[in-house]
């Protein structure tokens, strides 16, 4: 499954794009404090996208990130970072979502601190045990974002140890951008990886470019992905507009991964 993220201001033309080329749609509007903080704009946002009417489970949902600290010393900062969270999972199965994405913050600047890992693992752990007890069927995902190894994320997944509930989401970018190698990342974390996430850049800063217009070898690592039996993961054509979007689709299909 391909995925897309509709734009509400072209919403129409997301559809028709949608069920022409059988793409899913991640929705990227309930991760804004501001859209979170007002009701009724929440309410009316929610209603629109289930006017829809879209199939059950095809679709996904980035979870809250913004600020969201869910595994800080300040107990504070840690309960409404489950809040943020847990709204987002309440989303989520309003819009009929097979799972929700997010961040996992971990911070390699401060993993000479053996208590600050420690801390992030056991707090990450019992986090995400607690939103998939709230999500009923739905997939939880933890993608990567500033982590420079696939270690962590291997370690909380193990944790976890609910291997058909939770997941990884790797985020090819970021990966690259942070010096990661792909052929490492995605040995490792190949049982666990349950959801990609693709843009292009210039290898300097996370610029969401179309696939095929910036500097990453999506070539080895389309193979990488294939030699570690991950081509039937679902991908989010994380870029906006519909233009990136065509030229991204368009790219895959010139580099055989999609019909």
């Amino acid at each position: 499954m391909i995925e897309i993220i509709p734009d509400v201001g072209e919403l129409e033309q997301y559809v028709e794009l949608s069920q022409r080329d059988s793409l899913g749609f991640e929705y990227n509007d309930f991760f804004h404090p501001a859209l979170l903080d007002r009701k009724e704009a929440l309410r009316e946002r929610i209603h629109l996208y289930q006017s829809l009417a879209r199939p059950e489970g095809i679709d996904t949902l980035h979870g809250a990130f913004f600020d969201l600290v869910p595994f800080s010393m300040d107990g504070g900062i840690r309960r409404h970072s489950l809040y943020r969270m847990q709204q987002s999972v309440e989303i989520a199965q309003e819009l009929g979502c097979r799972g929700v994405v997010f961040h996992g913050g971990l911070d390699p600047r401060y993993l000479s601190s053996g208590d600050y890992y420690r801390n992030w693992l056991e707090t990450m752990t019992e986090t995400m045990k607690e939103l998939i007890r709230q999500a009923g069927g739905m997939m939880i995902a933890c993608e990567n974002v500033l982590e420079n190894s696939p270690d962590q994320l291997w370690e909380l997944w193990q944790n976890v140890g609910m291997p058909d509930r939770f997941g990884i989401c790797l985020d090819v970018a970021h990966m690259v951008l942070a010096g990661g190698n792909a052929e490492e990342w995605l040995e490792k974390l190949s049982p666990c990886i349950r959801h990609f996430h693709l843009n292009d850049n210039r290898l300097r800063t996370d610029d969401h470019l179309a696939l095929g217009k910036g500097r990453i070898p999506w070539n080895p690592i389309f193979e990488q992905m294939d030699r570690n039996r991950l081509g039937h993961i679902s991908m989010l054509l994380e870029v906006n507009g519909l233009q990136k979007i065509r030229e991204s689709l368009l790219f895959l299909r010139e580099s055989g991964r999609q019909a």
